[in-house]
């Protein structure tokens, strides 16, 4: 303790006030260090612990902000919460100088928000809705035109990464993350606000809104100050002092678990969704699933087996009948007329056979010999005819006629 008392009268630090369930917000500059900025403005690192303590609590987080280059340390504190002591480790890039300070925060109690409406700014990141007068001027939006009856209280009672609680990262990287937070107030919620609430209830099935996707009657009031909002999330709730208890201490758990309690604090304490043990999740059987895709298509294969068998046994049998009860006359007229008929294709085949080119070729020329016995013709004629013939296969033709020899003619008419 005499260590802290030492650190905090060297460095001169003041203790940061912080109120219950609203939302704090402590910048992080060089000059807490006693740091002057030489060179470039990014050249200074900030690591924020709880003293004595590896990381943050979970109810607090840290930002850097590269449009301002300060770091921002920001969060809610809890019902019941005490004071707290932070340590902020600073580094010099450029010289690798390192400093410590230790942060004190009180924390004084504040009476607890019983109405709270909870927005989705699309357009916008954390350390944009870190400054003060952004967050003055959303307020008045409220203050002045939607919920006048909260002019005296209303405060900023959560404000989280949209990223953060599950959301997915923009497809364009200038454009903000997203923004969710919660304004709340000890006075009931007013006319114009029960009336937004029932305009857009029909989006409520939608986790998420494109952007543009909904404009409500409101929404130009938004627009005006420089705020998109996301309608798909527009909530009204009624907090309970136990349920935001709760919350916190589902917290505690993770991101995820803080995302599901903030967006079902709307809801009443015998409504909110518990994660189920497993003994308690129930047994699915696979029988009748099974049954349905392998034994009725079997089932059916077999009786289509069946009736087709049945039908070829019975067609056979008709068949086997048949020949039986006809007549053994009409069997012999029917074996007569089968004979006939083959013996009228083998004569037809046999008169195709006989037909053949050379007997048609020999047939042509003696025709032609009986018809003109001068031999007087040219003998180009009858070589024609005769390579005629050739060009069909026909028998070669006889040698041509040389008359009778002279000495022997000579000779028989000596003799």
């Amino acid at each position: 303790m005499f260590y802290i008392l030492i650190l905090l009268s060297v460095f001169g630090v003041n203790a940061k006030n912080a109120n219950m369930t609203e939302l704090f917000v402590i910048p992080i500059h060089p000059q807490h260090f006693n740091w002057t900025l030489k060179g470039a403005v990014d050249e200074f690192s900030y690591h924020p612990s709880l003293l004595n303590a590896p990381d943050l609590p979970q109810w607090i987080h840290y930002v850097y902000s590269k449009v301002h280059h300060t770091g921002y340390l920001y969060g809610v504190p809890p019902i019941n919460q005490h004071n707290l002591e932070l340590e902020i480790v600073g580094l010099n890039r450029r010289t690798y100088e390192t400093r410590r300070k230790v942060l004190p925060v009180n924390v004084h109690r504040k009476s607890v928000a019983k109405y709270e409406a909870q927005l989705k700014i699309d357009n916008l990141n954390v350390e944009d809705m870190i400054d003060e007068n952004r967050q003055r001027r959303l307020l008045d939006v409220f203050k002045l035109k939607l919920w006048p009856e909260s002019k005296s209280d209303l405060y900023v009672t959560f404000l989280a990464s949209a990223v953060q609680l599950g959301a997915r990262l923009p497809l364009k990287p200038n454009e903000g993350e997203g923004v969710v937070l919660r304004v709340g107030s000890q006075f009931e919620f007013s006319s114009a606000l029960i009336e937004l609430q029932e305009e857009v209830k029909p989006l409520w099935k939608l986790i998420s809104c494109p952007r543009d996707f909904k404009r409500t009657t409101v929404d130009r009031l938004f627009r005006e100050e420089g705020f998109a909002l996301d309608w798909c999330a527009f909530r009204l709730m009624t907090v309970k002092e136990t349920d935001r208890s709760l919350s916190q201490q589902h917290s505690s758990h993770g991101e995820s678990d803080l995302m599901e309690s903030h967006l079902t604090l709307g809801l009443g304490q015998n409504d909110r969704w518990s994660r189920p043990a497993k003994s308690q999740i129930p047994q699915r059987s696979y029988v009748h699933e099974f049954a349905f895709t392998i034994l009725v298509p079997m089932l059916v294969m077999i009786l289509l087996v069946v009736l087709l068998s049945l039908i070829l046994c019975f067609h056979h049998e008709g068949i086997s009948k048949r020949n039986k009860e006809t007549p053994a006359v009409q069997m012999v007229q029917y074996a007569a007329v089968q004979r006939a008929t083959h013996t009228l294709r083998s004569l037809s085949s046999q008169r195709e056979v006989s037909n053949t080119p050379s007997e048609i070729c020999s047939t042509t020329l003696s025709r032609s010999r009986t018809a003109s016995p001068n031999s007087s013709l040219p003998r180009s004629n009858a070589t024609r005819g005769a390579s005629d013939c050739n060009t069909v296969y026909c028998r070669p033709n006889p040698p041509p006629y040389s008359g009778p020899n002279r000495k022997q003619v000579v000779a028989e008419w000596l003799a």
